[in-house]
């Protein structure tokens, strides 16, 4: 065996030489030891042979370059040789991307400047212009033209995730046993809207709610809950958590020996048990038992970020088994995962993904790709738009909506004219998309529209569903709270009030004349010095009943027991025939409430009667 550099040496120089090339590469092998054993636990042998093979090649370039013992040191002029060697080959990978693209460099440059200059005359337009746009259009052309060749990209990617352990992309986070976690930086939410998500720091607790933040989120959905109530339509709140809080086992080790505190979704869903009437569902629980009964199938790909159809399977399981306790009067029906067979291809790898961090996808045909066949004489026997060949990555056809006024609505729509339920309407992200064709079993009608947080009130002038299922998922909860529609604010107060008659925190009182400002106004005022002060996450509403011939305006201020007054948003207030419903402010104590009534000539307008209802049953009652 010849080597360059070691020309004139003996047998035993070289062999001396692979020996200590074989102890940096044992000390390296060691170094990641644990992920070794990890591979060859499961049987992983691509990515042992990967790590085994780089390990290598780095252990005998250490040594190549070290000084070992006097009696094995190359000759003076074999040094300068090798050290020439290495300087060579190191500056010619540097430079070959460029020098290769000279020509087409030299070439764009020309291009781009023709392109800005081609339309303008006069020699000081032509200057203007190529400052003000030659930069980015140059970039934007560089970028589309000459991208980096591919085999740099998979060495990259292969070094850093294989050798070093970490990702080649801050938006994923490299974990144990082949699985990649959501990390930090730019995702796309909906169609157009990037946003930037920090999931680590809310997996480690680092960014939690505030619990003004708490209560904006309570509102948001119960607002949504009330609006539809008044029009006859069910509302089902569904949370989904990221892989990273069903599979915590696999995520780095730095981030497992970090003490951690409550994520936004802990937070959430724990408020939203103890302190709202709102149906919830929380998918985490049933995801961690699904993987405690057994290992395999996985719930979520080890590579993307969503829930695979088994992992869809089982939340939209838990989803209809909690929805028999919630709607007892609908005729649903447990499902099984006997309904199905699994078909499951165990040499897939997820196309996206690999392009993503920009591992070779020949290397990564190591992932299983489910399937979910329903079996024949079943409840999908008569659903009309289940794909053949079974559920999995196919989008549900698009269909179009007419409205009374003739106006046109294209949506997703599966029917099934069997099914038990009119329609249902599925609101959410990539994650309940995958659940969709599963609840074809249950409604004749199941319509799915993609919105991560917000929510879409045009939809309901096309269709009325039974049932409204939305689902947001842990990542999106990181987002600013989200806004409803001016008119959701006054079917939740109105709502509010009347949903908890028996929730009184104080007898109701009787308004006192205070005085008359001039002929067109007067004021009144109640005075609350026995209210007590709120609990946490309560929500007070107040109504004022008005002796008026007709609907009448009120001005209304409220005050502390130091008679410092409250700012009111407009939201907090809506009236509504000869009643006023308000929320009071989440504040230690309010003192009064005075209203100042507008009197026209000839009409009776004064305020009665003031109630207060709390939505929490654990509140001082005064009788």
């Amino acid at each position: 065996m010849k080597v360059p550099f070691l020309k004139g040496m003996g047998d035993r120089n070289f062999h001396v030489t692979l020996l200590y090339a074989s102890f940096a590469g044992l000390f390296l092998l060691l170094c990641v030891e644990e992920k070794l054993v990890a591979d060859f636990a499961d049987g992983k042998w691509q990515s042992l042979l990967t790590r085994i093979a780089l390990i290598s090649l780095v252990g005998l370039l250490i040594v190549w370059r070290i000084e070992v013992p006097n009696q094995f040191r190359l000759a003076k002029e074999q040094q300068n040789q090798r050290n020439l060697l290495i300087v060579v080959l190191f500056l010619g990978t540097l430079s070959y991307p460029f020098a290769a693209n000279i020509s087409f460099l030299t070439k764009s440059v020309s291009d781009v400047v023709e392109e800005i200059t081609k339309n303008r005359e006069s020699r000081f337009d032509k200057l203007a212009a190529l400052l003000h746009e030659f930069p980015s259009m140059y970039e934007a052309h560089i970028e589309h033209w000459l991208p980096l060749p591919q085999n740099y990209i998979h060495l990259n990617a292969l070094v850093k995730i294989y050798g070093l352990g970490v990702s080649p992309n801050k938006n994923v986070a490299y974990g144990k046993n082949g699985f990649f976690f959501e990390g930090w930086g730019a995702r796309r939410v909906e169609k157009g809207v990037t946003e930037d998500f920090d999931n680590i720091a809310d997996y480690m607790g680092q960014i939690p709610f505030s619990s003004e933040e708490l209560r904006q989120w309570k509102r948001i959905l119960e607002e949504r809950y009330y609006w539809l109530r008044e029009r006859e339509i069910d509302y089902v709140f569904v949370l989904a958590p990221t892989k990273a809080m069903v599979y915590p086992e696999n995520l780095p080790d730095n981030l497992q020996k970090v003490e951690k505190g409550l994520t936004r979704y802990e937070q959430l869903s724990g408020f939203l048990k103890s302190s709202s009437r709102l149906p919830f569902i929380d998918l985490l629980p049933a995801l961690l038992a699904a993987k405690e009964r057994q290992a395999y199938p996985l719930l979520f790909y080890k590579t993307d970020f969503h829930w695979n159809f088994y992992g869809a399977f089982i939340a939209y399981q838990t989803i209809i088994d909690q929805m028999l306790d919630i709607f007892p009067a609908n005729s649903f029906t447990h499902p099984q995962l006997s309904e199905f067979e699994l078909s499951i291809d165990r040499k897939w790898a997820h196309h996206r993904f690999m392009d993503m961090v920009g591992l070779p996808l020949w290397l990564h045909r190591n992932e299983h790709y489910i399937k979910m066949i329903p079996k024949l004489g079943g409840r999908y026997d008569s659903a009309l738009d289940v794909p053949p060949s079974g559920i999995h990555d196919v989008y549900p056809p698009q269909k179009m909506l007419t409205a009374e006024d003739g106006s046109t609505l294209q949506i997703r729509l599966i029917r099934n004219p069997d099914a038990p339920l009119r329609s249902l309407l599925l609101l959410g992200d990539s994650f309940l998309e995958k659940c969709v064709y599963f609840f074809s079993a249950d409604a004749q009608r199941v319509l799915n529209a993609r919105t991560v947080v917000n929510f879409p009130e045009h939809i309901f002038n096309y269709e009325k569903p039974d049932i409204v299922i939305q689902e947001i998922l842990n990542m999106f909860i990181l987002r600013e709270v989200p806004e409803n529609p001016a008119g959701f604010h006054s079917s939740y107060l109105r709502g509010k009030f009347l949903d908890h008659q028996a929730h009184r925190t104080v007898r109701p009182k009787q308004f006192t004349r205070l005085h008359q400002i001039s002929d067109q106004e007067v004021t009144w005022e109640v005075k609350l010095s026995d209210l007590p002060p709120p609990a946490t996450g309560e929500v007070r509403v107040a109504r004022i009943t008005f002796a008026a011939e007709d609907q009448c305006g009120a001005d209304i201020r409220l005050y502390d027991t130091n008679d410092q007054s409250f700012d009111l948003a407009a939201n907090d207030i809506h009236a509504e025939g000869r009643q006023l419903f308000l929320e009071l402010p989440a504040v230690e104590s309010t003192g009064r409430v005075v209203v100042a009534v507008p009197t026209p000539r000839g009409k009776r307008c004064a305020p009665e009667k003031l109630e207060i209802r709390s939505d929490l049953p654990l509140v001082k009652n005064s009788q």
